[in-house]
């Protein structure tokens, strides 16, 4: 006798394939405020990369920590810019594009809000890396020398992201390292 399966038994094998796949579908769709979350990320780690890359010092100036990369927030507005102002990103997907004011509200009717961790208010901050990834926090044009007390970040910084009545994500830098996990 040979060893085979039944039509039965495949048609059996689909069904429970189907009903799996029904079930599984709808909690792997992404949401507004998760696609935002996601593009967040990255841009943070990139501007971590940059400065890691970068590395502006300069013996010859004596401001030169105020070239440092940084993703300085306005609202739920963002840029990722050389901290002298004039030199933004270059988008690593389109290089005819910088990443500057991308509004999250505009894209993906998110806002943002900060916690004290970030060094700036509820709705602005402002977060440089140095030459090794370390986040900082503060205006660094305000800034007297490279490394001022309490720059470098020692708290958690918690960015909520929320809106179009879906769940909120959390996405948190980690003090030293920099490392931005999401919730």
């Amino acid at each position: 006798m040979k060893k085979a399966f039944t039509m039965l038994e495949l048609v059996f094998v689909l069904v429970v394939i189907g009903i799996l796949a029904a079930v599984m579908l709808p909690s792997m769709q992404s949401t507004k405020v998760s696609q935002a979350a996601v593009q967040l990320q990255s841009h943070i780690r990139y501007a971590q990369h940059l400065a890691m890359i970068d590395d502006k010092f300069d013996a010859t100036n004596n401001t030169w920590y105020q070239d440092r990369w940084q993703i300085n927030f306005t609202g739920n507005a963002y840029s990722i810019r050389s901290d002298n102002g004039n030199t933004f990103a270059r988008n690593p997907q389109s290089n005819d594009q910088n990443l500057s004011g991308i509004n999250l509200n505009d894209d993906y009717g998110v806002t943002l809000n900060f916690d004290a961790g970030c060094g700036g208010d509820n709705a602005n901050a402002e977060i440089s890396f140095d030459h090794l990834g370390r986040p900082m926090i503060g205006d660094t044009n305000a800034w007297g020398s490279a490394y001022p007390a309490g720059s470098l970040m020692v708290a958690n910084c918690t960015i909520t992201l929320s809106g179009n009545g879906e769940a909120n994500v959390v996405l948190i830098i980690r003090p030293e390292t920099g490392y931005v996990s999401g919730i």
